[in-house]
């Protein structure tokens, strides 16, 4: 019997941890784009679990990615 495995990139929502392996960027830089207001709460992240407002962040991978990508060729232009 075949073992279907399910990948980071199949899955809409990640841990912290997926989307920092996914992205090649630190939870540190995460925290900052989403404290700058870069990546909002919704489109970009979501807390999980009955800790009222205290749970961890999933991550919406897709749009994530494609957010850091263009703010990144508006911000970082020389």
């Amino acid at each position: 019997m075949e073992t279907q495995v399910t990948t980071t990139r199949q899955r809409v929502w990640v841990t912290t941890a997926e989307a920092c392996t996914a992205l090649g960027m630190s939870r540190e830089t995460l925290r900052r784009l989403r404290l700058r207001g870069v990546l909002t709460p919704g489109k970009h992240y979501r807390r999980w679990g009955c800790t009222q407002g205290r749970g961890p962040l999933q991550w919406h991978l897709e749009n994530v990615e494609a957010t850091i990508t263009g703010w990144s060729r508006r911000h970082l232009q020389h």
